[in-house]
């Protein structure tokens, strides 16, 4: 399955198509249809498992919309930008790394000596000076003027300045895993090939924070997985996680166990592990927050996809959120401790020196107040000398910032490449061939016809089995083959069929998608 056929699928069967269609639709926007919807869901119900569950997260929802001192803090209102570039001529706007083949692996001197030789594709016009455009959407918070805000950009940094909270929840203790799904907005100046280029999308983000030089090793099971890693300075690989730590392809620890963790998930979903890898990112691509990042790609019909980021943080979020907020963000470093020598005002000499002013001498004193310190008193500048002070010595214990690994998922990427790769044909027959735990429903429930009280049974079935708690959709419309070939469309993996048989004694017939076996069974035994 291609593309434009995937869009057709998705489109015809209710699982997604561009947002505000009656009025044209907007680039970049999508609306999710009842069976879409529901596959979303039982996708984050998945990655809740394994990524919440599994790994005793804390879990945040933040809030969409964040002040402006936030992004500046976290680079984004100086580094989350695209170049854009606009015809001289028809005025039509361009991202400058799609005007030249392989723009996006370039730095951005580079680009801008490329897109000159360039003239635009729409009328071949002349192009202008490429110019940084920020991604972010900006918003006012507040009425009148209000103030400044944008809409996140992505869900991390919610979770980067709750870190001190989020950390009270966790006694103090780390390591602390903290995930967090939601949306997030990111203005792009040329959105296409739906869901893989959204201007709002959803994120499923965790963010795992531990003291330095203290990641923990390998768990149990996670060494055995093996992966596709295509290393930034080497051939493509097929190995096992605890070989590729052994060997140093992933140095960290914890980036490798996340990325295997991703690796688990994404085949979970139904997407066949010939067409995933992880690729590491060359240097000159990667964050300026990133000492090392992985992407999970996708194989589809329109090149590799990513659908997740692995990257090693390391402390700069919490540094830049402590420096901008002032706000702690540092932790024990875990016994590390010193002994510090300081300065305490000696409220018994300064009160037998200064007498009724001595309350006004102390107000003028702070933590940094040591001897030779000048004060106002009456009028007057008075040196303090050390009869004014005790010297005190005291155990002060390190404090360092966090590290962080983050493995970032993008909900609406990783259901297009399911969508496309868990695609089958024979026979002129095609379906799609997802795991049951990611399937919209459990099963179809249809008469073989709805006449002679098959149609009024098969009623009666879905409203028992929704009873019971399977999650059964019932089609009464067209002949049962049609039904079947609906139902195969969306992957629904069993067809409970009501025939004349099931009158006489309570028996249906329950087809298998991918093989269409089947077999009779009681009602009873349908759970």
């Amino acid at each position: 399955m291609n593309f434009k056929e995937v869009m057709a699928l998705a489109k015809r069967r209710g699982i997604f198509q561009p947002a505000y269609e009656p009025y044209g639709g907007v680039a970049g926007l999508l609306d999710y249809g009842p069976v879409g919807v529901r596959m979303r869901r039982k996708i984050l119900a998945l990655w809740r498992r394994q990524f919440v569950i599994e790994t005793d997260a804390l879990e945040l929802e933040g809030a969409t919309i964040g002040p402006e001192a936030l992004f500046r803090a976290s680079g984004h209102l100086s580094e989350f930008d695209d170049l854009l570039v606009e015809c001289n001529e028809c005025k039509k706007l361009h991202r400058a790394d799609h005007l030249v083949e392989g723009g996006d692996a370039l730095e951005k001197e580079a680009l801008i000596a490329e897109v000159v030789r360039v003239t635009c594709g729409g009328c071949g016009g002349a192009l202008g000076t490429p110019r940084p455009f920020n991604l972010m959407f900006a918003t006012s918070i507040g009425a009148g003027r209000g103030s400044t805000g944008y809409l996140r950009p992505e869900t991390a940094q919610g979770i980067f300045q709750a870190f001190p909270w989020l950390l009270r929840q966790n006694r103090g203790k780390l390591p602390l895993v903290a995930a967090q799904i939601g949306r997030a907005f990111r203005n792009e100046i040329a959105p296409r090939q739906g869901p893989l280029r959204l201007r709002e999308f959803t994120q499923m983000e965790v963010e795992h924070f531990f003291l330095p030089d203290a990641e923990s090793s390998l768990p149990d099971g996670v060494g055995n997985v093996v992966v596709s890693l295509l290393p930034a300075n080497g051939k493509g690989v097929e190995i096992s996680i605890s070989e590729a730590h052994a060997k140093g392809v992933i140095i960290s620890p914890l980036v490798a166990t996340w990325l295997a963790r991703c690796c688990k998930f994404i085949l979970d979903c139904g997407v066949p592990p010939e067409k995933l890898r992880f690729r590491q990112h060359n240097q000159n691509e990667m964050a300026h927050y990133s000492s090392d990042c992985w992407d999970g790609e996708v194989k589809t019909s329109v090149g590799w996809i990513e659908v997740v980021g692995i990257a090693h943080r390391g402390d700069y979020d919490l540094k830049a959120h402590a420096v901008a907020s002032g706000r702690e963000m540092r932790v024990p470093a875990g016994g590390g401790s010193r002994l510090v020598e300081r300065w305490i005002p000696n409220k018994g000499a300064i009160g037998k020196q200064f007498k009724s002013a001595a309350g006004d001498v102390l107000g003028q004193l702070d933590s940094s107040a040591v001897p030779g310190i000048v004060v106002g008193v009456g009028g007057k500048k008075i040196e303090l000398d050390e009869e004014c002070f005790t010297l005190e010595t005291t155990t002060v214990q390190e404090m360092v910032f966090p590290q962080i690994v983050e493995p970032s998922f993008g909900l609406d990427r990783l259901l297009y490449v399911v969508l496309e790769t868990a695609w089958r044909n024979k026979d002129e027959r095609g379906w799609l061939a997802l795991p049951k735990v990611v399937g919209p429903y459990d099963a179809l429930v249809a008469p073989l016809m709805v006449k002679d009280g098959m149609g009024e049974r098969a009623k009666e079935i879905h409203r028992e089995l929704r009873q019971k708690g399977m999650d059964v959709y019932l089609d009464l419309a067209g002949s049962i083959g049609r039904r079947y070939a609906r139902a195969d469309e969306i992957g629904v993996p069993r067809a409970i069929t009501i025939d004349h048989r099931t009158l006489e004694d309570g028996t249906v017939t329950v087809r298998e998608r991918d093989l269409t076996e089947q077999k009779r069974a009681s009602i009873e035994d349908l759970q």
